[in-house]
C-alpha cells in the first residue's frame, strides 16, 4: 500500500472526536494481501465517483500493517457502494466510540453527538451487536455463544442505551464491537499491532461471496496458471470491469480472470498464442466430456465470451486505424514471465531468399493446415510488457484501466537492478497503483495499473519505447532483474541444499566403498570406479566431485543386483 499514487491525500488528526466527524470511517480491512487494501479501495471510489474526495488516516499506533485504517467519504450512500463491491474491507464502521480501555470508549461515546445516535437506539428499531475482534477469539467456560456479547454490551451501558429490540437475523440496525489483542497474544500476525477497542455503527460489509461460488477446486478446466480466484476478482475491481464495457485478458489461458470480470457484468474477450488452450481444452475425468473455456462459462451460468481469439499479442491482427481505437473499458492480464521459461511469440519458420533481395517464409501446405501449431520463438518480457501497454493505450477507451503483473523483488537492492522498468510508464497511462505481492522473502510480483489519461498518438508512443530501449541498454530493465532473479533462485537460495545432499552422498559412497560390495554374480564392484573423480585412491585422498553422488547410486544398485 505504501507504494500506491495518490496516498498523499492524508488528514492528520487521529483522535477519537476526529473520526467522530461527518463523513470519517474506520475502515476494518482483513489482515491479507496487505499491499492492495487501500488501492482496491481508492480503485473503488474512483469506479463510484468519488475518488479524488477520499482522504486516509493511518491506523492508531501509525502501523501501516494494521487493519484498522479511517477513510474519509462523502456520502454514507457512497460509502456503502464502494464497500459493497470489495474484496478486501470487512466493514465501514461510524465509530461511536474509541480507545484502550472500556472507560476511554465511554467517554468517546459520551462525546459522540446525541442527534446521531438517537435514530439507531430508539424504541421500535431492532439492533444486533456482534463481536469482531482483530487477533483474539473471545471464549466462555460454560460455552454459552451469548455470553461474551453480553458481556460487551453491559461494558457500555455507561454511554449506550438501547430502547429497541435485538434481533438476530435481518435487524435493522448492526453494531460492531471490536478489540485487538494484547500484543503478547497475537498469534500468527505482526505484534506491533497495539490493543486498542472500537464500538460503532456498521454502514456497510465487503463481499467475498464470489471467492467461495468461483473456487478453483471447484471449477473444471484448469491450467496449472489459472489466476487465484481471489486475485482475480481484485484484478478486476482495479480496472473498473462493470456492465456496459468490454474487458480483455491478452494471456487468457483457462480463462479466470474472464470469469472474474464476466462476475462484475462486463463483457468479455480473450486471446492466447496457444491455440490448445482456447480451442481444444481437455477432457474432464469424471464426465468425459470436453471442457473448456466456454464450459466454464456455461457452468456459471455466465453469458460466455464475446469471442476467444488465437493471436500473437506482438503481431496481433487487429487492424491500424482509429475505427477501433477506444472500444475497450479495461485491459487485464497475467504476462508469461516465469523464472523457468518466460513467453513466446509467433516466428521461428526458416526464412528463404524470395528472389528480390529479400526473403520469406513459405506458406503452410493446405494439406498441413488442418491441426497446425505455428511455430514460436521466445518473448523478452520487456518487450511484451511494451507491446501489452501499446495495445492498450491504443484501444482503451479514456479513462479506461490496464492492470497486470511484474515480477518484483522485496529487496531494493534486487528491485534497482530492473533499471528503467523498475516503475513502468507510458504517454498515454497514468499509474494509479502499484501492489507487491510476495511469493518469498525475497521475490513477489507487482501488480500495476495504469489509467488512460491522453488519446493515442502512434508517433509518440514510438518515440517514447525507442528512448525506453535505450534507457534500458544504460540502465539495466527488467530483463536483468529476470536474470537475477534466476541466479539467485537455482545458483544461490538453493547452493546449500545442493551442499548438503552432495556431502551426504559422498559419505554414503566412501562408506560403501570401503566395505567391498559385490553384485549379484559376487564380482567385487569397488574397482569398478576406482579412478572416479571424489572416490578415494591409492593415497586415501579424497576430492569433492559433483557426480560422486551418482556413483553412490549406481553403486548401490550393483550391490541389490539391479545393474548387470
Amino acid at each position: 500500500a505504501g507504494n500506491t499514487p495518490g496516498r498523499e491525500r492524508y488528514a492528520t488528526d487521529n483522535s477519537a472526536s476526529s473520526a467522530a466527524a461527518m463523513g470519517w470511517y474506520l475502515c476494518y480491512f482483513l489482515h491479507r494481501h496487505l499491499d492492495f487494501r487501500v488501492a482496491e479501495l481508492q480503485a473503488l471510489a474512483d469506479l463510484a465517483g468519488v475518488g479524488d474526495q477520499v482522504q486516509w488516516r493511518k491506523p492508531h499506533g501509525g502501523v501501516e500493517h494494521s487493519p484498522f485504517w479511517y477513510v474519509w467519504l462523502p456520502s454514507e450512500e457512497k460509502a456503502k457502494e464502494v464497500c459493497a463491491r470489495s474484496l478486501l474491507v470487512k466493514a465501514l464502521i461510524e465509530v461511536w466510540g474509541e480507545g484502550v480501555t472500556n472507560d476511554d470508549v465511554n467517554a468517546a461515546i459520551n462525546a459522540f453527538p446525541d442527534e446521531k445516535k438517537a435514530p439507531y437506539l430508539a424504541e421500535g428499531t431492532t439492533f444486533k451487536v456482534c463481536i469482531e475482534d482483530f487477533g483474539k477469539n473471545e471464549r466462555c467456560a460454560d460455552k454459552v455463544v451469548h455470553v461474551p456479547i453480553i458481556k460487551r454490551i453491559d461494558a457500555l451501558t455507561p454511554s449506550v442505551k438501547f430502547n429497541g429490540r435485538a434481533r438476530m437475523k435481518d435487524a435493522q440496525h448492526l453494531f460492531w464491537s471490536i478489540e485487538s489483542a494484547e500484543q503478547d497474544r497475537l498469534a500468527g500476525i505482526p505484534t506491533d499491532i497495539p490493543q486498542y477497542r472500537f464500538f460503532g455503527r456498521v454502514v456497510g460489509l465487503g463481499d467475498r461471496k464470489a471467492i467461495a461460488k468461483y473456487e478453483l477446486s471447484k471449477r473444471r478446466y484448469l491450467g496449472p496458471t489459472s489466476m487465484d480466484t481471489e486475485m482475480a476478482l481484485i484484478m478486476c475491481n482495479m480496472i473498473h470491469a462493470a456492465p456496459g464495457g468490454i474487458v480483455w485478458d491478452p494471456f487468457c489461458g483457462t480463462g479466470s480472470i474472464l470469469v472474474a470480470a464476466a462476475h462484475f457484468g462486463a463483457l468479455t474477450m480473450g486471446s492466447d498464442i496457444d491455440i490448445r488452450v482456447i480451442k481444444h481444452g481437455k477432457t474432464d475425468k469424471r464426465s468425459g466430456q470436453t471442457v473448456d473455456v466456454w464450459t466454464n462459462f456455461q457452468d456459471y451460468n455466465m453469458p460466455p465470451p464475446i469471442g476467444l481469439l488465437r493471436f500473437d499479442l506482438h503481431k496481433n491482427p487487429l487492424r491500424p486505424g482509429k475505427s477501433i481505437e477506444g472500444i475497450l473499458q479495461g485491459v487485464v492480464g497475467d504476462p508469461p514471465y516465469g523464472v523457468r521459461a518466460g513467453g513466446r511469440k509467433s516466428g521461428g519458420r526458416k526464412r528463404l531468399p524470395d528472389g528480390q533481395g529479400g526473403f520469406t517464409v513459405n506458406a503452410v501446405p493446405e494439406e498441413c493446415k488442418q491441426g497446425h501449431i505455428p511455430s514460436t520463438l521466445p518473448y523478452p518480457f520487456s518487450e511484451c510488457m511494451d507491446d501489452l501497454m501499446d495495445n492498450a493505450a491504443r484501444l482503451l477507451a479514456m479513462g479506461g484501466r490496464l492492470a497486470f503483473f511484474l515480477p518484483a523483488a522485496a529487496d531494493a537492492a534486487d528491485a534497482a537492478t530492473a533499471g528503467a522498468d523498475e516503475v513502468p510508464s507510458h504517454p498515454m497511462l497514468t499509474l494509479k497503483a502499484s501492489s507487491m505481492q510476495l511469493l518469498s522473502t525475497r521475490w513477489g510480483r507487482r501488480l500495476v495499473t495504469f489509467e488512460k489519461t491522453s488519446p493515442f498518438d502512434a508517433e509518440v508512443a514510438k518515440d517514447a519505447r525507442e528512448k525506453l530501449m535505450k534507457l534500458r541498454e544504460e540502465s539495466g530493465g527488467v530483463e536483468d532483474l529476470l536474470e537475477r532473479m534466476r541466479e539467485v533462485v537455482y545458483h544461490g537460495e538453493n547452493k546449500e541444499k545442493r551442499r548438503l545432499k552432495f556431502e551426504k552422498g559422498e559419505a554414503g559412497w566412501l562408506e560403501h566403498s570401503k566395505k567391498a560390495p559385490k553384485n549379484s554374480g559376487g564380482e567385487d564392484v569397488s574397482e569398478i570406479f576406482r579412478g572416479h573423480p571424489g572416490v578415494e585412491d591409492a593415497s586415501g585422498s579424497s576430492e569433492p566431485h559433483e557426480h560422486s553422488a551418482t556413483a553412490h547410486r549406481i553403486l548401490h544398485r550393483l550391490r541389490v543386483g539391479r545393474v548387470a
